[in-house]
């Protein structure tokens, strides 16, 4: 049966420009109303018995990349295994999600690994290519912020919130093109931060904060409710790489515009969902990626990992994006 520390009733929400159904009840992202409470659902979200879902695995190998068990199986769905926090079978077309929660999980990291990995599976078999990014609202623009685990864009997307910016979305940024131009579409209104990050940018909201047991991370709400959220569209004006190209502390701070091979390199790396390797998708990756950068300029930032840099990484950031 589905774990029973979960609630199992239908709800339906808006999230990513989608509308979900999910027999889980989330925290972090608004219910749908008006035109999308008809609208046609783009994922079901459905509580599965454990037993079925290693059913349906089978004898299928699994390869793991340390944090997440992964394999693609004999009809096309995409299996997928959190750590100690969920199990998920993806169908082939991506408009199903059947999942549970193992382990001792707690339900604020159920939620957030779940609107993670699960949903940017399902629009990967859908023939979208969502990306690894922590994306804010600066003058009405969206900004984002790409890098791997742990390169820094929660920390510097916190800074750019302390210092007036609004998140848009973190983790996962799902990108659509309309009249010649890319739009970023909002995400869970939460952000992962490390404790002492988390006291230093957002300190009014860290008493409200849930700490996730999966990433050793504080999730804190900018806003004071995911219903505060009404926009749900920016157009994207720029994007900047957190690589590893670390500046010494008295180095200035620099963000460079990439072309060429070097932006290919990080527009595809910067995927959402690397571990689905199906062979049709690397075309599909590189349409994306040449989409992409045709309207959208990539920066390469380099600066100090320190908190006194901070200050300038996102005077260097406003600069490069413009009044």
């Amino acid at each position: 049966m589905p774990d029973s520390r979960l609630p199992a009733t239908r709800h339906r929400y808006a999230i990513y420009g989608l509308v979900v159904d999910s027999d889980v009840q989330f925290a972090s992202i608004r219910e749908a109303g008006g035109p999308e409470a008809g609208a046609l659902a783009a994922v079901c979200i459905a509580l599965a018995p454990a037993a079925s879902i290693s059913t349906r695995l089978g004898a299928t190998p699994v390869a793991s990349d340390g944090w997440i068990d992964h394999a693609v199986l004999g009809d096309g769905s995409f299996y997928l295994k959190a750590g100690d926090v969920f199990e998920a079978i993806v169908s082939s077309d991506g408009r199903r999600a059947d999942c549970t929660a193992i382990g001792v999980t707690d339900l604020a990291s159920f939620e957030a690994n779940l609107l993670n990995f699960v949903l940017s599976a399902a629009l990967t078999l859908q023939g979208e290519e969502p990306m690894h990014s922590t994306v804010v609202d600066i003058g009405g623009k969206a900004v984002g912020l790409l890098g791997g685990s742990g390169a820094g864009k929660s920390t510097l997307a916190a800074a750019l919130i302390h210092g007036g910016s609004t998140l848009i979305t973190d983790d996962m940024l799902r990108v659509t093109f309309v009249d010649g131009g890319a739009r970023a579409h909002a995400g869970p209104q939460r952000l992962k931060l490390f404790e002492e990050s988390a006291r230093l940018f957002l300190p009014g909201v860290v008493a409200e904060g849930q700490f996730n047991t999966a990433s050793g991370k504080m999730m804190l709400q900018p806003r004071a409710s995911h219903r505060d959220v009404v926009r749900q569209h920016w157009p994207l004006a720029a994007l900047f790489w957190i690589g590893d190209d670390t500046a010494k502390p008295d180095e200035e701070v620099s963000a460079l515009r990439l072309t060429g091979a070097e932006l290919a390199k990080v527009l595809l790396s910067s995927a959402m969902n690397l571990r689905y390797q199906k062979i049709d998708r690397l075309a599909r990756q590189m349409a994306f990626v040449e989409r992409l950068a045709a309207r959208v300029p990539v920066y390469a930032l380099r600066y100090p990992r320190t908190f006194a840099a901070i200050d300038r990484v996102v005077a260097e950031i406003q600069r490069a994006v413009g009044p």
